[in-house]
């Protein structure tokens, strides 16, 4: 039987887990081994590595792509390693000096982290999905040291390792206003470990997030404090005139029938999987307003957008922030998306409740939610081996890394995840991607496989699933017909948690899934 721990529970037992891990590297690293490379750090550099951005440029190609500038680069010793973000989703590979280098994210726009080397020309290539077939295109990147400039600790990338969010917590609150005032109560969260929320005299909320921002919450008729500290930005409640960049949260404005309060959207109707969301867009409610790193910057002014709420992407364009908010815009960056609980994600609904004055009802959507969860987790373990992946263009298998919100998620239903850390160790990123023959050797004779779909849509048919690399053919799931995919919506319905756990527990142990939304069993 499997159970999920409160947020204060949880993190004591993987504190103790820290803790010990901590003390065996530190006899490790204590021996005296000739030729030893520094340890690691939680950002893929050593514990000397040290953070800059820089501008830099791209040429080659048709000229339509283009590359988030400026963008990070991580120093370690004489070696640097950039991160570079596409224009596009349909990269999914990038080559430098011979080396192949998978994305490093999961939705959005296509994400690498590469070597590079300063104040000259680099050759690259990359191969686009965008055809009809793979596409390899040349380009050449060029990095400026001129323009480099230091992180400091509250700008470096990287967050906190999971298990250690109580920490983080601790360096991101305060609850100091700047101009005398207590807090007289404080939200309390019981899974979500990158924001708070603390409660003041006259219904002022102060909402502090993982990433530094503070924004202080007023009635529409309150009078905003004398002296409040000029890195807190004032946002009047309810929220009104919001521009909705955050995809993920649009289920939760929906949920909270709140969709009147937007009027522009970085998401078009026919991307938007979120019924009422959609509607709004499909009848010009809700305007679009331009993806996050090319917003409609005179549609928005002219709207009277007054709050724009940004997901992790804004901080790879900070440009693009820096001018929403000389257009008067308050900027709101989300960070659902590095919660390490599944329901941690969905109690950001209670953020948004504080927003647009629904705190009532988004605690109801919260509770409901998790007494679902609590009541599929408390069921009898399946004892089911499940794998979770993709099949890219280069026939390799992207699946998630352990301890991922999925993987937690099919834990949760009752599975237990295929991978383990050591073998999704490889990358920083949510996602791992492993070559055929290695993902082969760790999986093969996993019970069930759930193919995600929401990354690519091709496979309708166990013919499709089979004919994207013929080693899926000999595994244990394939061969015994327990193969799934995903529906191409699942990450757009945070607010669905529980109706994705209850599928994929059914999936685990043979219910009737006629009327499933999220999974379908390939024949």
């Amino acid at each position: 039987m499997r159970s999920i721990l409160p947020k204060g529970e949880s993190r004591k037992r993987r504190s103790i887990a820290v803790r010990a891990i901590a003390c065996v590297l530190v006899a490790l690293l204590a021996l005296p081994f000739a030729g030893c490379s520094a340890s690691p750090n939680a950002t893929g550099g050593t514990a000397g590595s040290q953070e800059y951005t820089v501008s830099v440029s791209l040429a080659g190609g048709s000229g339509r792509a283009s590359i988030a500038s400026p963008t990070t680069i991580v120093k370690d010793g004489d070696a640097y390693t950039a991160t570079i973000t596409w224009s596009s989703s349909n990269y999914d590979k990038m080559t430098v000096d011979g080396v192949d280098y998978a994305p490093v994210n999961d939705g959005g726009n296509s994400t690498f982290e590469i070597p590079v080397t300063l104040d000259e020309d680099i050759a690259v290539s990359a191969e686009t999905v965008a055809m009809s077939t793979p596409h390899t295109i040349d380009y050449t990147l060029h990095f400026d040291s001129s323009t480099m400039k230091e992180k400091s600790g509250d700008e470096a990338s990287g967050g906190s390792p999971a298990g250690t969010a109580s920490n983080a917590a601790a360096d991101f609150h305060n609850a100091d206003l700047g101009c005398g005032w207590k807090p007289t109560g404080t939200l309390q969260l019981e899974y979500a470990e990158h924001f708070t929320v603390d409660e003041y005299e006259g219904g002022l909320r102060l909402i502090c997030i993982s990433n530094g921002e503070r924004f202080l919450v007023v009635p529409q008729n309150a009078k905003v404090p004398d002296g409040l500290s000029s890195d807190i930005a004032v946002i009047r409640r309810p929220a009104d005139k919001v521009y909705l960049v955050s995809s993920a949260t649009m289920c939760l404005v929906d949920a909270l029938d709140a969709n009147d309060n937007i009027i522009m959207s970085g998401t078009k109707a026919d991307d938007c999987s979120v019924a009422g969301f959609k509607s709004a867009l499909e009848s010009g409610a809700i305007a679009y307003g331009g993806k996050y790193s090319a917003p409609d910057y005179e549609r928005i002014s002219a709207s009277g957008c007054t709050l724009a709420i940004e997901n992790t992407m804004i901080n790879h364009t900070p440009d693009v922030k820096e001018k929403l908010q000389k257009l008067g815009l308050v900027v709101l960056t989300e960070q659902s998306s590095s919660e390490p609980e599944a329901l941690g994600r969905v109690e950001w609904i209670k953020l948004f409740g504080v927003l647009f004055d629904k705190e009532d009802e988004a605690a109801h959507l919260f509770n409901e939610q998790k007494a679902r969860v609590e009541q599929t987790s408390r069921l009898a373990s399946s004892g089911k081996t499940v794998a979770y992946f993709y099949i890219n263009s280069n026939g390799a298998a992207v699946t998630r890394r352990a301890g991922d919100y999925v993987a937690q998620m099919i834990e949760l239903a009752g599975g237990n995840y295929a991978l383990d850390d050591a073998q999704t160790a490889s990358t920083s990123g949510s996602s791992v991607t492993l070559e055929m023959e290695r993902f082969y050797a760790t999986a093969k004779d996993a019970d069930i496989i759930v193919y995600n779909g929401t990354i690519d849509e091709s496979v309708a048919t166990l013919n499709d699933f089979v004919g994207k690399n013929a080693l899926l053919s000999q595994f244990k799931a394939v061969k015994n017909g327990n193969v799934w995919v995903t529906s191409a919506d699942m990450y757009q319905q945070m607010t669905s948690t529980a109706d994705i756990i209850d599928e994929l527990h059914g999936a685990f142990t043979g219910d009737d899934a006629s009327d499933f939304h999220y999974l379908r069993k390939l024949g």
